[in-house]
């Protein structure tokens, strides 16, 4: 008897423990697991297109004087401030070389020539005529004809910004005498370094000396060790502080003999592009007159 009324006891106790107005339930079971929807895969990043690098005209049948003929076209591919034109063949089955040259011009001026395979300057964006002077050859197909084509094409790259710059006073000089030429080489902006090689030089044989007391200068040695013979032609000069706002200053004598040469000036120098090859450039500069007497 006392433990059924202990047992009601604690019950009742039980029931007085709830607030009132508070329901109470079973707690609710877990939600069921749902997996993830997939998520779509993302498009592929465009790739960036290719800088277009060479303009090509479609190939022509070119005959020579004993009726032979090929099918030759022309490219013109840029290299930083320069272009190479080539001039592709083809010779029935057999493979073809061409050789030859090549001008071209604008507004019935000639602005650019070379050979073909050989690099000259970019004269800029323009329609231009270009007259190539070609030779054809297979000797597989028994193939051999020279002949002349023109046809305009028209070059859209922008011309490249200028880099470097040569300045040089005076611009002519006398037969017979010594003369001291002031060379100005200015950088003019970032691109590019500290460090380029300018190179002056006269025509073999004429007599001409080319010296300067700049240590950056020197004449080449012309022949294999132990010889100690240089070229008094020619002086290369090494610059190696070469900054935008600092302008190196070469100054040249040219001791000119009795027969005139003119003394053509370039420099090369490099654009770096972290660890790329193939990257340096050549300037031609101004070329200094002679007079005579």
């Amino acid at each position: 008897m006392v433990l059924k009324a202990l047992a009601r006891a604690l019950a009742l106790a039980a029931l007085l423990a709830v607030p009132a107005g508070v329901c109470t339930a079973a707690p609710a079971p877990p939600a069921p697991w749902v997996p993830a929807a997939p998520l779509s895969p993302a498009a592929p990043a465009r790739a960036p297109e290719a800088a277009v690098t060479q303009r090509c005209l479609p190939p022509v049948v070119v005959k020579g004087k004993s009726g032979q003929s090929a099918k030759a076209g022309v490219c013109v591919a840029l290299d930083n401030a320069f272009m190479t034109v080539t001039a592709p063949a083809e010779c029935g089955r057999g493979a073809c070389d061409t050789s030859g040259t090549w001008r071209m011009k604008r507004s019935g001026r000639d602005v650019a020539s070379g050979e073909f395979g050989r690099r000259a300057g970019y004269p800029g964006p323009g329609t231009y005529e270009i007259i190539t002077t070609l030779r054809v050859r297979s000797v597989p197909a028994g193939v051999d004809l020279r002949a002349e084509r023109t046809a305009r094409i028209t070059l859209s790259w922008p011309r490249p910004k200028t880099t470097h710059r040569i300045d040089v006073s005076p611009r002519t000089v006398r037969a017979g005498r010594t003369t001291t030429v002031t060379y100005t080489v200015s950088r003019l902006g970032p691109d590019g370094d500290s460090n380029s090689r300018l190179g002056l030089i006269g025509t073999e044989g004429t007599g001409v000396r080319l010296t300067s007391s700049d240590p950056q200068c020197s004449n080449p040695l012309s022949g294999a060790y132990p010889s100690t013979a240089r070229h008094p032609y020619v002086l290369n000069c090494d610059l190696v502080n070469l900054q935008p706002g600092r302008p190196n200053v070469v100054k040249v004598r040219v001791r000119m003999g009795k027969v005139c040469s003119p003394v053509v000036s370039k420099m090369g120098y490099w654009l770096p592009k972290g660890q790329e090859a193939y990257t340096g450039n050549m300037l031609v500069g101004p070329t200094v007159g002679c007079v005579k007497g």
